[in-house]
């Protein structure tokens, strides 16, 4: 017997007013702390809001606000939605709290898309590059499971997962060739994309997010 657990709304509402105020809270510490309402004056009056014409506050709030924290911030959450949604759809297919999108290869096909745009030095030349590159990748990845799997017109879920470890494994060994062709300033490259970080964003990264 399954049973449907339902998500309160209560719950759901306290959950964003709680993700929307320690966002808040983040644009006030660091190196240079801000006062909220500073922070607060420079959002508003940024978006030209009715009420924040005229606010008072420091250029160096201004810059430490709105071209350093909020894009950083706002790619966080971003990144954060995505990863939610990518890993309820992928729990969604296999029935698996458990499942995550590397299941069916898309990391896999990620990681070679990225490591292919590093060793073409794709990636130094535009910020789009890298994850036009990752994301090509990954689809090549699920289509390819997919074709595997595919029988009669339909993809039976345990098929599915086979042929996505099979992929997964066939793409991360194409990765771990590429990197042995690769100098050491590539290696760091891929390594520091791998690990990820939210260091030096700009509003850029926001839009492409």
């Amino acid at each position: 017997m399954i049973i449907k657990r339902e998500r309160s709304p209560l719950a759901i509402i306290l959950l964003a007013v709680l993700l929307v105020v320690i966002a808040c809270v983040s644009l006030t510490f660091g190196q240079i702390d801000v006062p909220v309402g500073k922070a607060l004056a420079v959002i508003g009056s940024q978006l030209n809001l009715p009420g924040f014409t005229g606010a008072d506050y420091s250029r160096e709030q201004l810059a430490v606000i709105w071209y350093i924290r909020l894009p950083r911030m706002l790619v966080g959450v971003l990144v954060g939605a995505a990863l939610g949604i990518s890993g309820a759809v992928m729990q969604g297919i296999f029935s698996n709290p458990l499942a995550d999108p590397g299941l069916i290869g898309i990391s896999s096909g990620a990681a070679t898309g990225a490591v292919l745009s590093i060793a073409l030095g794709a990636a130094s030349g535009s910020m789009f590059a890298m994850p036009a590159f990752a994301f090509c990748g990954s689809i090549c990845a699920v289509c390819l499971t997919v074709f595997l799997a595919m029988r009669n017109g339909k993809i039976p879920v345990m098929t599915l997962l086979l042929a996505g470890v099979a992929v997964g494994m066939l793409l991360g060994a194409i990765t771990s060739g590429l990197l042995t062709f690769m100098n050491e300033q590539k290696l760091q490259q891929y390594l520091f994309w791998m690990v990820g970080g939210l260091d030096y964003r700009r509003w850029e990264h926001v839009y492409l997010a």
